[in-house]
This record gives C-alpha cells, structure tokens and sequence, in this order.
C-alpha cells in the first residue's frame, strides 16, 4: 500500500486508527494475502457481502472475525453484517452507493498510478450550493477547478459537467472516482487542458402523493435552467457551447445521452461511460416515477450523420468486457453503424464499477477543449 492515503478523503484525509481493543480492518499477513477483520466478541455471526455475495468470517479466540480478501482489483465495495444487520465500519473508507453509504477496499494495482496523488500542482474540490426553480429547494453540486484556474485569474475555463450512476451522488466522482487527482496528473504532463468539473446530483428527488421519490429525468431542466448559470455566474466559466461538455456514467450516460442530444446548442463533446444511447431506463424498475416506457425521441439526431459530426467535435464511448449491460452498449453499436456515426470507442478490461470509470474519464478528458 502506498504512503498516501487518497482513500479515506471524504471523512478525515489521514486514516483513521483503531482504537483500544479494536484491530485494523483490512490487513496483509506478511507479503501474502489480504484479510478483512473486525473484533466483535459478542457477536454470534458476522460476514462481509462482497459483489452480492456473503462471505461467513470465522471467529478466532480472541473475538476477532476474519475472511481472507481475495479481489484484486483497485476499489471495491464491501458491506459489514454483524448478526443480520448491515453496520458501517469506520475501519474501512466510506463513500456513497446503492442509495446509501458505503465501506470499500482499496488496494493498489498494476495500473492505478494514474488516480495517485502525485507531486504536481492541485487543483481545488469544493461544495457549492444553489436554489432550484425546479425542485423548488436547495440543491448542492461539487465543483473542481484546475490550479491554474486561481493564478490565472483573467482566464475563462471550459466546463464539463459530470454526472454518476444510479443509487450514487454529486460526490461518487471525487469520494470513488478520485477525479481531480486523475486531472491534476494529466494536466500536469499536458495531455489535458486545464477545465472546471461540475458534478451535480442526477437522482433529482421530487415529493409524489406524500412521498419522496427519484425522478432522474428532472436532470434535464434543472441543469439547463438551475446549474449552468449558476456556474456561470459564480465562476469564470466558459458560456458557449465551444466551452462546455457533459459526460456520465451508467444512469448518468443515458443522462449525458438524452440532454446532449436533445440540446446540442449547449454542448460540444460527450461521454458516455458504460452506458446508454438508448434509454432503458424510463419505465424500468429503476424508474422511481413510474414513468411509460421511453420513446427515444432524442435519438432523432443520429438520422443526420454529417450535422451530428458537426455539433459535437468529440463523441466517446467506452464499456467494461464483463459489464453485465454489454448487450446494450453492443446494441447501440449496432445502431451507430446503421446511421454511420462516427465516435471513438473503447473497451477495457473490467465490470460495472469505479475501476472502469475512472479510465473512462482518463481516456476522455485528453480528447476534449482542445
């Protein structure tokens, strides 16, 4: 494991020590394998659900609970049951997902050097907060600003707005995704410009018979109408389309698909990270408002290959070989020949999680402002 520890930033940057009586919760015995353990004497049985899958911990003598951790991937979502109910450990970093708070591991791999903290200069993470004319309350958003955003202070900066999957929020980017150190590092051997990063909540709630309920769709107007001139007016920000992009994942891809193309005076790249063109969201299970199925009306751009080219200098697609939603990516593939639309395409080694978004977003922000 390195000296830095980038994974425990959303809560206390340095790690958090176990106390009196209380043991590390991942651990490595010698140069071998990895373990998660936690002391619960008093505990009858304690497990670790690991990709939708409970692992038992067996218990030693001295109360300590333990299973080898055999994932070798960088970061991974974990959840702690102590005797039938799902605690948070504050042993182990904590970030938001499935809709609600999360522990994970993360360990190091072959390939993460490119989302370290390195010695390069920083850029800024910062909370804002806004009032929407559309859910009618205070809203929040996360806003990154390259370093060179506070010397250059006469300079305009482009803009992507960028959006996270279902059941996550404005601070998956950051907490999981670790985005501004991935952009600090490629600023800082220029394979990107510098460019401000907005990242808003996409699961917009709104109040339906009584109840609060989800509608992703309300993204839409409230980034048009709420969070663009709000960072427009707040911060030295590009204000043509030549100065904004929009990109997501998963949920936020069909966002950043249906927006984009529905709007492409506002925008002039888009990236769509293990996700949808076409929405299969709208009427699913995963439909909070119980909305009819989707009629893809914003697919219509795609019928003019030439004046889709033309709105958008950059059109990027990339997906995970073991995503469980290949078949929709490979489903649009097929669809995005039929119109011969041309875009750039990547696959990467990998599933549904941070892993591949974060080379998503590698891979991208070197493509666009330039």
């Amino acid at each position: 494991m390195k000296n830095y520890n980038i994974n425990e930033q959303t809560l206390a940057f340095d790690r958090v020590l176990p106390w009196e009586g209380q043991v590390t919760a991942l651990c490595q015995k010698g140069e071998g394998s990895f373990w998660l353990q936690i002391k619960a004497p008093e505990a009858t049985k304690v497990s670790f659900v690991i990709e939708e899958v409970e692992h038992p911990c067996i218990k030693r003598e001295d109360g300590i609970w333990e299973i080898e951790y055999n994932v070798r991937k960088g970061i991974q979502l974990v959840q702690l049951i102590v005797d039938g109910l799902e605690v948070l450990t504050p042993m182990l970093p904590i970030t938001y997902g499935y809709s609600r708070p999360y522990n994970y591991v993360a360990l190091d791999t072959e390939d993460d050097d490119f989302y370290q903290i390195k010695d390069v200069q920083h850029g800024s993470v910062r909370r804002e907060y806004f009032f929407s004319g559309v859910t009618g309350e205070w809203e929040s958003c996360v806003v990154y600003t390259p370093y060179a955003y506070e010397k250059e202070t006469n300079r305009e900066f482009p803009v992507l707005y960028l959006q996270h999957g279902h059941g996550e929020n404005e601070v998956g980017w950051t907490a999981s995704g670790k985005v501004n150190f991935i952009l600090d590092n490629l600023i800082a051997e220029d394979k990107a410009v510098p460019f401000i990063v907005v990242m808003s909540n996409g699961m917009v709630q709104k109040v339906e018979d009584g109840k609060r309920i989800v509608d992703f769709h309300m993204l839409e107007k409230q980034l048009l109408n709420d969070i663009i001139p709000f960072v427009e007016s707040k911060f030295r920000a590009g204000k043509s389309k030549n100065m904004r992009a929009m990109a997501g994942l998963s949920m936020g891809s069909l966002q950043t698909s249906v927006i984009g193309f529905s709007h492409p005076e506002y925008f002039s790249a888009l990236g769509v990270f293990s996700g949808f063109i076409s929405d299969i969201i709208t009427g699913s299970e995963l439909d909070m408002a119980h909305t009819e199925l989707g009629d893809n009306k914003h697919l219509k751009i795609l019928d003019n290959r030439e004046e889709f080219a033309k709105q958008f200098l950059t059109f990027f697609r990339a997906i995970g070989d073991e995503d469980p939603f290949l078949s929709y990516f490979k489903s649009d593939d097929k669809m995005l020949q039929e119109k011969q639309i041309t875009h750039i395409r990547k696959i990467y080694n990998g599933v549904h999680d941070w892993n591949v978004w974060r080379m998503c977003i590698k891979d991208f922000a070197q493509l666009i402002f330039k």
